[in-house]
C-alpha cells in the first residue's frame, strides 16, 4: 500500500466517523421527540379521563330527577271517575286532606287531586 492510499482511507474514515456519529445523535434526538409526544398524550389521557369522571358524577347527580320525571307520569295516567284506591295505588297515601262539603281534596307535596263528594271519584287534579 502506498502513501497515498492510506492517506485516502483516513479521509474516508473521518468523513465515516462524523456521519455515524451524525446518523446515531439523530436517532437519539428522533427517541427524545418520541418521548415527549407519549408524554403529552398520557397526559391528555390523564385529563380526559378525570372529564369523563366528573361529567359522569354529574350525571349520577341528575339522575335523581328523572325518579321526580317518573312520579309525574304516575300523575298523567290519573284519570276522572278513578276511585280513591286506584290514585292511592298510583301516587300513595296524600300528605294532606282537606273537605269542603260537596268535594275534599288529597294533597300531596306538590300536587292535588279533587274527589267528588258522594262517589268519592276523581274529578280532577293539578300534577306538580
Amino acid at each position: 500500500m502506498a502513501i497515498g492510499e492510506n492517506h485516502v482511507k483516513t479521509d474516508r474514515l473521518l468523513w465515516v466517523v462524523p456521519m455515524f456519529l451524525l446518523l446515531a445523535s439523530g436517532e437519539v434526538f428522533a427517541q427524545s421527540s418520541v418521548d415527549a409526544r407519549v408524554q403529552k398524550l398520557e397526559d391528555t389521557i390523564r385529563v380526559l379521563e378525570r372529564r369523563v369522571s366528573s361529567l359522569e358524577d354529574q350525571l349520577r347527580e341528575k339522575h335523581v330527577p328523572a325518579r321526580v320525571a317518573s312520579d309525574k307520569l304516575n300523575w298523567r295516567k290519573l284519570e276522572k271517575g278513578m276511585s280513591e284506591a286506584e290514585v292511592e295505588q298510583l301516587l300513595g297515601s296524600p300528605t294532606k286532606v282537606d273537605m269542603y262539603g260537596v268535594y275534599f281534596v288529597w294533597s300531596y307535596d306538590r300536587g292535588e287531586v279533587r274527589f267528588d263528594g258522594s262517589t268519592s271519584t276523581v274529578t280532577g287534579w293539578h300534577e306538580p
